[in-house]
């Protein structure tokens, strides 16, 4: 199983050089991916929820892997309607041809009705338009010439849903949804499998699993607080799955060392390949003592 790390891109954390010693680090201490959020205009409504600036992530991406060597870059998620898929497989092109097989587009359907509104996106057929962009990016339109990378870029279909999971199956190279539990995880892989499977698909595809807030405590917590209700139904915040946590209340990959690697042999055995850590911080003395006390645990 493999580990990356999303890079908090926004708000206070957006600043080059604390970002850009996060990414070295990573790549030094032999972590396999650093992933970046995608908003590009954040409502005022949205900010109690989701704290802007966002650095835009296909920019930040074609940066980190300037300064990277190993180190994969990721979008997790690039918005899919939010931008014309042929600016995306140009930008996909581009990377692959300069930086090598180093790049992951993680893609899902957004869900912050108003940023779809000010970027004239369609919000209620995101998913059907996401269908349609994804397409386009495995094929362009005839008659038009446009770049590509030497080795195709991997593609990354987030979502939780049925659908989603169907999209991913049918659409994509991976799938890359938001935390759940590792049985439901299990079952979703044995859909997407046998989708594949329906419609004759071969090829890699990779099973991966985007933590919630991840922390790697010196001493095991005296007690654990009842974790917030998700957001109600209707509400576009709603796309934030229910907390995972353990019998003592316990929020999944929060803990000590032994606590984490438990959960993380959890998702080993419900089958997934990829993990991306979600620290919250630039601070990189939480990549090292992850490296140090927890991944190796998982080396083969």
């Amino acid at each position: 199983m493999r580990f990356g790390f999303a890079v908090p891109a926004y708000g206070p954390n957006a600043q080059g050089q604390a970002i850009r010693d996060l990414l070295v680090a990573g790549d030094e201490l032999g972590f396999d991916s650093a992933w970046f959020p995608d908003h590009i205009a954040v409502p005022d409504y949205a900010t109690r929820n989701v704290s802007p600036p966002f650095l835009e992530p296909l920019a930040a991406c074609a940066w980190g892997l300037g300064l990277t060597s190993h180190l994969r870059m990721g979008t997790d998620v690039l918005v899919a309607p939010y931008r014309h898929p042929l600016l995306v497989a140009a930008t996909m092109g581009t990377l692959g041809r300069l930086a090598g097989d180093r790049l992951i587009l993680g893609v899902g359907v957004g869900y912050l009705k108003g940023e779809f509104e000010v970027l004239a996106a369609p919000y209620e057929r995101r998913g059907e338009v996401t269908e349609e962009i994804l397409r386009t990016l495995r094929s362009p339109p005839e008659g038009y010439a446009v770049v590509s990378s030497p080795s195709p870029v991997p593609i990354w279909v987030g979502g939780n849903a049925a659908r989603a999971q169907r999209r991913a199956a049918l659409l994509g190279d991976g799938w890359h949804p938001l935390w759940m539990p590792d049985q439901l995880y299990a079952e979703a892989r044995r859909n997407i499998l046998e989708e594949r499977a329906r419609a004759k698909l071969g090829g890699p595809f990779t099973f991966s699993y985007s933590c919630p807030a991840t922390r790697l405590l010196a001493r095991p917590a005296a007690s654990w607080a009842t974790p917030p209700a998700r957001a109600p139904r209707g509400s576009e915040f709603r796309y934030a799955p229910a907390a995972w946590v353990d019998e003592e209340n316990r929020p999944r990959f929060m803990g000590t060392a032994d606590q984490l690697i438990a959960d993380f042999r959890l998702l080993e055995a419900a089958g997934v390949d990829s993990v991306t850590l979600r620290f919250g911080t630039n601070d990189v003395g939480e990549l090292e003592s992850f490296a140090r006390e927890v991944r190796p645990a998982f080396d083969s």
